[in-house]
């Protein structure tokens, strides 16, 4: 993985998840032709890491983190030489 490569990386991940909204404002009204050109150029990629972000959120509850899912139990009755009906 080249240098630019590792560059493409830490954009998209710090843009897509890391950046915090101060930040993001910050890099608007400071870097505002940068950020324009890299979000231009990367566009593809932030928008994939943004549709699996929103996935995830609505995957997993906000609230108590947890997935959303069902509870199973599996029985196993297991008699030596008897068969039972359950």
């Amino acid at each position: 993985m080249g240098p630019k490569d590792l560059n493409k990386k830490n954009f998209i991940l710090w843009y897509s998840l890391y950046a915090s909204q101060k930040e993001l404002e910050i890099a608007r009204s400071s870097n505002r032709e940068a950020l324009h050109r890299l979000l231009k150029e990367y566009a593809e990629e932030v928008d994939r890491v943004d549709s699996t972000k929103r996935l995830y959120e609505r995957i997993v509850q906000p609230q108590s983190l947890s997935t959303q899912g069902f509870d199973g139990v599996l029985r196993i009755d297991c008699f030596s030489g008897n068969e039972k009906n359950i």
